[in-house]
């Protein structure tokens, strides 16, 4: 696994975009709509070789994935996302662990819109919920 992204959780992303602008970070991507989560995402490189994002999300309306959570913390750090080579496997190895689904593997055509991706394949994702209520995502990149 390697770290793909940190998530984060805002009520608007212009306000953090204007943030991470005075503190020395490049230009958030422009917000895409993830339909099935009800959410907005832009992208920032976070890491040295431009290999690791914050991915900053916000909610489309109420019935967002991250309403509640922003309701209830007023926002934040959401997730890690780790990408793996098989979505599926990786998955299946986790929930042995114990570890809670909570989103199955799914296609995620967002990320690559989002990141200019151009591949064959569509980016999968899912989530787990680890014991102490830690989020990761798992991330397949369409290839």
């Amino acid at each position: 696994m390697k770290l793909d992204h940190i998530g984060f959780v805002v009520k608007k992303i212009d306000d953090l975009a204007q943030v991470l602008k005075a503190i020395g970070f490049g230009a958030l991507t422009r917000p895409v709509p993830d339909h099935n989560n009800n959410v907005n995402a832009s992208f920032v490189p976070i890491g040295v070789n431009d290999d690791v994002y914050l991915e900053v999300l916000e909610p489309i309306g109420e019935a967002s994935v991250v309403s509640n959570f922003l309701e209830k913390t007023g926002g934040g750090l959401h997730h890690l996302c780790f990408e793996v080579d098989n979505i599926e496997k990786a998955s299946e190895e986790l929930e042995k662990m114990g570890f809670k689904m909570v989103s199955s593997p799914a296609l995620c055509p967002a990320y690559d819109e989002n990141l200019s991706r151009t591949c064959e394949g569509t980016t999968k994702i899912s989530f787990f919920l680890l014991p102490n209520r830690f989020l990761i995502e798992l991330l397949e990149k369409g290839r």
